[in-house]
């Protein structure tokens, strides 16, 4: 992001070997249908991490914009229904803080802090689920695995490119999760692009932006990384009310 510096967030070699044992995917709801909230999480990331649709998830759990979450809350999963398939609107979204502390648990009149940010959408975005040409490519490369909804299977694609590569963003947007916090994604970076679409920069090796930024596209989010001995490597997905999509139907063609 030109005139702009970042403060580069460093995660030690040994959570990376730790999630790179793991691929990317989504989480199986817990047979307890309940998850507890960790330090770091946002309601984003929770509702990344099973598929849902954040906005169904703080409805079913009685959450107000700005979804502010507290460390050991109690989450509920099932019954969560995600949204069908709506268009794209200009609105002003709610972007909470990262929960920073589990060592006290706030009490109902010292909640954690909440930011309101307004949201920069994509000028391009059309009822078209692959509104063409407001996306673009995070990185200059070739895909060696596709997207699958089938099972576990990968629920993006990952792109082999050039080592030292910056990850770009695919749209304008804002973001709501920087960090480690997610099995099987390493160094994962989520952007909030509208109401309907986020996407996803996973097995970076180290990330250049915070939550609640506000981002264009092709400003740099992180530094390609990888899992194991497959680097330099990006996992990128794309979520369209909380259900994955082929990240292929809304990147444009390659040449």
């Amino acid at each position: 992001m030109s005139g702009c510096s970042y403060e580069l967030l460093h995660y030690s070699a040994k959570n990376n070997r730790t999630y790179a044992s793991n691929n990317a995917s989504v989480s199986s709801i817990p047979s307890s249908g309940v998850h507890r909230v960790q330090s770091g999480e946002t309601l984003f990331s929770i509702a990344f991490r099973y598929g849902l649709d954040y906005r169904e998830l703080a409805k079913s759990n009685h959450i107000d914009s700005p979804y502010t979450i507290y460390p050991k809350q109690k989450i509920r999963l099932i019954g969560v229904q995600n949204t069908p398939p709506s268009v794209a609107n200009n609105s002003t979204s709610s972007i909470p803080l990262i929960v920073s502390n589990t060592k006290n648990i706030p009490s109902k009149s010292d909640p954690i802090v909440s930011v309101k940010v307004p949201e920069k959408l994509s000028k391009n975005d059309t009822k078209d689920e692959k509104i063409s040409g407001s996306w673009s490519w995070p990185v200059d490369g070739q895909v060696t695995r596709g997207f699958s909804n089938a099972g576990v299977s990968s629920k993006g694609i990952d792109i082999k490119a050039e080592q030292g590569a910056l990850v770009k963003a695919a749209a304008d947007g804002t973001v709501v999760y920087a960090g480690s916090g997610l099995i099987g994604y390493g160094n994962l970076v989520i952007v909030k692009h509208n109401d309907v679409y986020l996407s996803a920069y996973a097995y970076n090796e180290r990330i250049l932006v915070k939550e609640k930024q506000n981002i264009r596209a092709g400003d740099s989010l992180a530094v390609i990384g990888g899992k194991g001995d497959d680097r330099p490597l990006l996992h990128f997905e794309v979520r369209r009310d909380g259900q994955p999509i082929d990240p292929l139907d809304v990147l444009p063609k390659m040449n």
